[in-house]
């Protein structure tokens, strides 16, 4: 008993030091964004001689991030609600229609999952150049939506199977239509695999960085929160000063979303891989 208890304990401390290091690059931001640019420099790994929010405020209304914010926000929630329109509809015809032809669709839809974004990301922007939709919101939405369907898809595509047909038959029985029996019978009991895409999707959209430039471009009025502070501060300047507040003003919405929501994950991918 005694060695299970020291093999424990070891094992908690391998834990803790490793979550540790992994956190340590965004801790050095957190206490760094309190610290004037020479001390910064001169004193990295050292706290802050004064905690205060003057250089947070500068940089919120230097950077003009209600504007960003607002963007980022308009973007996250169309793009999350556009996917729960399309994916759990799309992924619940595939998995109930056993025919070849729903096979070839399924694969042609995932199909972006096995192959690297940067393989077609010129041709993406120049179909949404040619359409009109270049440096528009509702190009980016647009864009962005399509490419958080294929995981979505997916991930719903294989919980359905755990959901019994039976349920199903028996809303026939009873007189229900197929679009009835989807909307009341099998949307409500895929409500944990939705709970995870939506956290997924929702995160890969606000951190979004490299498909915002593509589609928004230099438009200043378009852009993310991420894509404004790279422009910002790796393509233009080093203002280290205000660069730190704004990457921790951005972290802050995702990173409490994420905790609030990781134990709906965890039971969304745990219930999805009972049956196959």
């Amino acid at each position: 008993m005694i060695r299970r208890r020291k093999k424990v304990s070891v094992g908690k401390i391998l834990i803790l030091l490793a979550s540790i290091f992994w956190l340590l690059p965004l801790l050095l931001i957190f206490i760094n964004s309190f610290k004037p640019y020479n001390d910064m420099l001169q004193h990295f790994l050292s706290l802050p001689k004064q905690w205060s929010l003057k250089m947070y405020v500068e940089t919120w209304v230097k950077f003009q991030f209600t504007p960003l914010m607002g963007n980022t926000v308009l973007y996250t929630v169309s793009t999350v609600v556009l996917i729960l329109l399309v994916a759990p509809m799309s992924a619940y015809k595939l998995s109930r229609t056993k025919t070849a032809f729903s096979r070839v669709c399924f694969l042609a839809i995932i199909m972006p999952m096995m192959v690297p974004f940067q393989s077609y990301m010129i041709s993406l922007t120049r179909i949404v150049s040619s359409v009109g939709l270049s440096g528009t919101r509702i190009g980016y939405i647009l864009v962005s939506t399509g490419l958080c369907v294929p995981l979505a898809v997916f991930m719903i595509h294989g919980f359905v199977k755990t959901v019994p047909l039976e349920l199903e038959e028996a809303a026939c029985i009873d007189g229900a239509g197929k679009l009835r029996t989807y909307v009341q019978i099998v949307l409500p009991l895929l409500q944990p695999i939705l709970v995870t895409v939506v956290v997924l999707d929702a995160l890969a959209t606000w951190n979004d960085i490299i498909t915002n430039q593509l589609i928004v471009g230099g438009k200043v009025a378009a852009m993310n929160i991420q894509n404004s502070l790279y422009m910002r501060f790796s393509a233009q300047t080093a203002d280290w000063e205000h660069a730190l507040p704004g990457i921790v003003m951005s972290m802050v919405p995702s990173l409490l979303f994420f905790a609030l929501m990781q134990r709906k994950i965890i039971s969304g991918v745990t219930a999805g891989s009972v049956k196959g």
